[in-house]
């Protein structure tokens, strides 16, 4: 699946049911306006309406995002589907947008980190007699190095993917995205009529990390025996950021909860977006500073080799 795709889609199905359009026939327009999966898939989601089904369903059966799932079904069942079809979309733009953010940091420091170690062959072939090929090797571990990283990350069990976004480096970076997701989803719920545990259950597979997952179904399970007192104390027991617990709180207070999840994930996405903004930064001033290092070297390595090639000569008696 696409992020683009996706944000254009569930946009565009925002727009036909706001409409009045029945949705089986939204579902085809808004194929028709889109691309990738969701082009090829929504005849057929369609379809499965117009027979009786959920969209919530379909979209599961066919391996839709969880948080896609998760806000649909609450639409359905709420009656506010073009509301949160925009949530969905503003969800993927915001998506769009981190990516674009973070390669536009990085694509340009890391060509120059290329470049580099490709100069820093030079001298070897210019003063030693190194082979040419020496001039991709440097680059060549590098993206070996990086692309080993990658499969490595992916191979792992989901389980050990999830622990490690939660290490110390980086729960920083994916706590807000993880409460801003969560609250999202909760607030969804609870405008569908559900009760705490039920919009808790729905927002744990849609939070983005199997740890928050498992945190959250056990909040909702002590907030149904009665363990836990409120939707405060299970966002709590799960571990959300102290901010978004003490502001559920005053809302539950005020009976404004609602509200406060709006604000909560508007903020959390946001916080989101800042520190991925400053990641790039830190990430792209250390691949400036390492591509320099490389320069460095490689003018260092050619002027110490000119030099010895002028000793040599003089001592010798050529020149």
């Amino acid at each position: 699946m696409t992020w683009s795709s996706a944000a254009i889609f569930y946009d565009q199905l925002r727009s036909l049911v706001a409409m009045g359009m029945a949705l089986p026939q939204a579902l085809g327009l808004a194929g028709n306006t889109s691309h990738g999966r969701h082009r090829a898939l929504a005849p057929a989601w369609a379809a499965g309406c117009s027979s009786g089904r959920p969209l919530a369903e379909l979209l599961a059966a066919d391996g839709e995002p969880a948080l896609a799932v998760a806000l649909v079904r609450a639409g359905e069942a709420s009656g506010r589907l073009p509301e949160l079809c925009r949530e969905l979309a503003g969800y993927y733009e915001h998506a769009l947008a981190m990516r674009r953010l973070v390669i536009g940091r990085l694509v340009y420091p890391a060509f120059l980190v290329h470049v580099a170690l490709v100069a820093a062959a030079i001298p070897g072939i210019a003063f030693s007699g190194a082979s040419p090929s020496s001039l991709l090797a440097g680059p060549a571990v590098l993206w070996a190095v990086l692309a080993l990283a990658w499969c490595v990350f992916h191979l792992v069990g989901p389980q050990v993917r999830a622990r490690v976004m939660l290490s110390p480096g980086l729960i920083g970076l994916v706590g807000p995205l993880v409460a801003a997701n969560t609250c999202l989803v909760v607030r969804a719920g609870l405008a569908a009529g559900m009760l705490i545990p039920a919009s808790l259950e729905l927002a744990a597979p849609a939070c983005g990390n199997r740890i928050y997952t498992d945190r959250l179904q056990a909040a909702a399970g002590a907030v149904n025996d009665g363990r836990l007192a409120n939707l405060t104390a299970a966002l709590e027991a799960a571990g959300l950021p102290t901010l978004v617990v003490q502001m559920v709180g005053t809302a539950e207070i005020a009976g404004k909860l609602e509200e406060a999840l709006g604000r909560c994930a508007t903020f959390q996405q946001e916080s989101f977006r800042t520190r991925v903004e400053w990641t790039a930064r830190v990430l792209s001033g250390t691949i400036y500073a390492l591509a320099m290092g490389a320069a460095a070297y490689t003018v260092i390595e050619l002027y110490g080799s000119y030099l010895g090639q002028v000793k040599a000569l003089a001592e010798s008696g050529e020149v």
